[in-house]
């Protein structure tokens, strides 16, 4: 049995030092205009930090759609509370 196991070690260790078949698929960053800003923002459930680029038209997007979900939120509360 040992004589068997000890030609194959080597074929194993040569296998699992081969390159891979697949190439590498190179990520494409957006240029990075003046009005561009990056942030490193923490997830909730992993401790990776990542990086988020946003331009000064989603900056405002996003400015204006949370001024809409507390609009909206005022406003329900205004029914529910009769204030």
């Amino acid at each position: 049995m040992k004589r068997l196991l000890l030609p194959l070690i080597p074929l194993l260790l040569a296998a699992c030092a081969s390159a891979p078949t697949e190439p590498k698929q190179e990520v494409a960053l957006a240029p990075v205009d003046k009005d561009t800003i990056c942030e490193r923002e923490a997830r909730t459930g992993t401790s990776l930090p990542t990086t988020r680029c946003r331009t000064a038209e989603q900056r405002k997007a996003a400015q204006e759609g949370v001024a809409q979900v507390e609009e909206a939120r005022r406003n329900f509360q205004g029914l529910t509370t009769g204030k």
